[in-house]
């Protein structure tokens, strides 16, 4: 959520004082983040965003904290861009760049972002959940194989993107 909202997150130390870094800068890879010893995280701050918004994860049970593939999906009405963010699916938090530029401008062509009743073409949704798993970069472990998870991020991409595309649909 905070990687899809291009979030910045505070961190302070008694001795430095606070600083805030982008979210891309404060994860730097697996187990691995930019806090010094003796900071503390105290808080995070965005931009609201209006728009759809989702997030959805695979799982094993809805009760088990870490996800086998999750998504974060926002249609931002005002600057007209998607914006996406997977997890569990690489060392950090991927944001698929293609597949955001790709669905946005297949919004402004079809006059989407102008009028929410209007549909995408046939195949836009399909294209932007291929454009979704291609940005992943996956292993495989104990909770999934990568082909799992990239076939995961097509369907949650597929399925986040016309959930929100109906949602603006409902709101016209």
């Amino acid at each position: 959520m905070l990687a899809v909202h291009d979030a910045e997150i505070g961190l302070a130390s008694a001795a430095r004082g606070e600083r805030w870094l982008a979210w891309d800068a404060f994860l730097l890879g697996v187990k691995r983040n930019a806090l010094e010893p003796d900071e503390l995280i105290v808080g995070a701050r965005w931009r609201p965003i209006a728009g759809p918004q989702s997030f959805s994860k695979i799982g094993t049970r809805n009760a088990m904290v870490i996800a086998i593939a999750s998504l974060c999906l926002v249609l931002d009405e005002e600057h007209r861009r998607a914006q996406v963010a997977l997890g569990s699916v690489g060392p950090t938090i991927i944001r698929a760049g293609e597949a955001e530029s790709f669905v946005a401008a297949a919004m402004t062509s079809a006059g989407a972002w102008d009028d929410r009743r209007v549909s995408l073409p046939p195949g836009v949704v399909a294209e932007f959940a291929e454009r979704v798993a291609a940005a992943a970069r996956p292993i495989d472990d104990v909770r999934g194989t990568a082909v799992y998870r990239r076939h995961g991020c097509r369907i949650l991409a597929r399925r986040s993107l016309s959930w929100a595309l109906e949602d603006r649909r409902l709101a016209a």
